[in-house]
């Protein structure tokens, strides 16, 4: 019985070992995905403020029209302020992220996916305003370079693209939306080993290592 035990007590491991592997897989192909997705929305985000900052220091204002210039220099300092808070927030999200992930405590896979997915809001924010400012700097520049009727019809154009831009967003996303409900989730897994659940919550709380007090014991 002893015997048969210790096989029992060795094949328990060895499941909870193969689980807990194909568990860190999933979690780190979530994690190329978040990756992905914030690099592509980073690059797009500096293009755009390359964009507009060159266009500010290119262009050669007419001395009238001093309002058209307020706004237009007013969407000019959003865009860069915001496309760049966008590449910055990509580049800590992304760098940081990864590194806790992979040179972390047991358990940091989870708690870097997990967190890197509560910045996504931010970050898609930033974008999607750096969208918008980036169309009210050429819609400005449109009525401070271009006569008015020239300028009436650009006006058209681009007040279509924001708000085709707005609605086609809002539309995608809750196509694509997955509710709370019905997300996947990996609650399961962390009733697989118990010290994993000692490792998140030392993550959280900021401990020096989550076995201290097992070995204390």
């Amino acid at each position: 019985p002893r015997k048969l035990l210790l096989m029992l007590a060795a094949d328990k491991l060895l499941l909870q070992s193969e689980v807990k592997q194909r568990a860190i897989n999933l979690r780190e192909r979530e994690l190329k995905l978040f990756n992905s997705n914030f690099s592509a929305v980073g690059s797009q985000s500096a293009i755009m403020a390359g964009f507009t900052l060159t266009s500010f220091v290119e262009i050669d204002l007419p001395p009238e029209r001093a309002f058209a210039k307020g706004v237009l220099h007013f969407f000019i300092t959003a865009s860069v302020c915001v496309n760049f808070i966008c590449v910055a927030m990509v580049m800590f999200v992304t760098v940081w992220g990864s590194g806790k992930a992979l040179r972390g405590l047991d358990g940091s896979m989870d708690y870097a996916v997990d967190s890197m997915n509560d910045e996504r809001t931010f970050i898609f924010t930033c974008f999607a305003l750096g969208v918008l400012s980036t169309l009210g700097c050429m819609f400005a520049a449109a009525w401070v370079l271009m006569e008015e009727s020239i300028a009436m019809c650009a006006s058209v154009f681009l007040l279509t693209t924001m708000y085709m831009v707005g609605s086609e967003a809002r539309r995608i996303r809750n196509r694509f939306y997955v509710p709370p409900g019905e997300e996947v989730s990996f609650n399961e897994f962390k009733r697989i080993d118990p010290a994993d659940e000692i490792a998140r919550k030392t993550l959280r709380t900021g401990s020096a290592s989550p076995f201290k007090g097992l070995r204390d014991e």
